[in-house]
This record gives C-alpha cells, structure tokens and sequence, in this order.
C-alpha cells in the first residue's frame, strides 16, 4: 500500500480558469503569429517588388512604389502596431502566471490597454494598412476577452476566500 493520501479533484472553478487560461495563452500565440505573417508579407513585397502595399479594395491590393512616402508608412504599419502584439501578448502570459492579485491586475491592464489600442488603430484602417492587421487584432481582442473573464473569475474568488 501506498502512504500518500489520495489526490482530491480540482475544484470545477479552479479547473474552469486553467483552460480560460490555457485558451487565452493559444489565442494570444494565434495573433502574435498572424500578426507576424502580416509584417512578413509586407516586408516581401517592399522588397521583391519594391512597392508596399496597404490595403486592398474590391478586386485588388492598394501599393504604391517605395519612396519616403511608402518607407514611412511601412514603418508605422510594422512597428507600432507590432510593439502593441507584443505589449498585449506580454501581458496575456504574465496574467495567466501571476499568482498576486496586484500582478493580475497589472498585466491584465497591459492586455487590455494594448488591445483597446490596436482596436483604435486597426479598424478606422481597415480600408488601409489596417487590412493587413484585422485578423491579428480580432484574435488579440478575443485573448483580451478571455483575459477580462478569467480577470473576473479570480476577482470573484479572491474576495470569496
């Protein structure tokens, strides 16, 4: 006979937010790669056909040649919303993993603020560069979703112990 007690069942609260956490961190890995699919693409076409493009309309993509014009633009469309990801993937895995309560609340704040400012920039864009980043940033506001109820299940049970 074993001398260990046996193992008791996890909670089904406790369960319920390891896969809202577990969901949000796939999520998050899901934007940040089709926000990195994003900026490959547009690097490729800068420089194999030395136009970048950003946007698209009915039948096809809005490119200009690459002059200051296009170079600026490029670099906004890569680097700000790209530094954006990264703050709201950031804070998605340091929320799922903080065990204080002022940590969660910490990350989550970088999620979220990261998430409402993609939003902000993405979709007024969507004719634009932001046509590009739609996908990304509908799979980060998702994550940042799954963040606010997992927020709100430790909220809850941290003021119910």
């Amino acid at each position: 006979m074993s001398d260990n007690p046996p193992l008791e069942s996890e909670p089904a609260a406790v369960v319920s937010r390891s896969r809202l956490a577990r969901a949000e961190r796939v999520v998050t890995i899901i934007a940040v790669g089709l926000a990195a699919i994003a900026a490959v693409y547009l690097l490729v076409t800068l420089l194999s056909e030395h136009e970048v493009c950003y946007g698209m309309t009915a039948s096809h993509l809005l490119c200009q040649q690459v002059d200051v014009t296009a170079a600026e633009r490029a670099a906004l469309v890569l680097m700000y919303p790209g530094v954006l990801f990264v703050g709201a993937a950031a804070g998605a895995f340091w929320h799922t993993r903080a065990v204080e309560p002022g940590a969660r609340s910490t990350a989550f704040g970088l999620l979220a603020s990261c998430a409402v400012v993609l939003v902000g920039i993405v979709v007024p864009a969507v004719s634009g560069a932001g046509f590009f980043l739609l996908p990304a940033t509908i799979a980060m506001s998702v994550a940042a979703i799954l963040g606010a109820v997992k927020f709100g299940q430790d909220f809850r049970a941290s003021r119910g112990a």
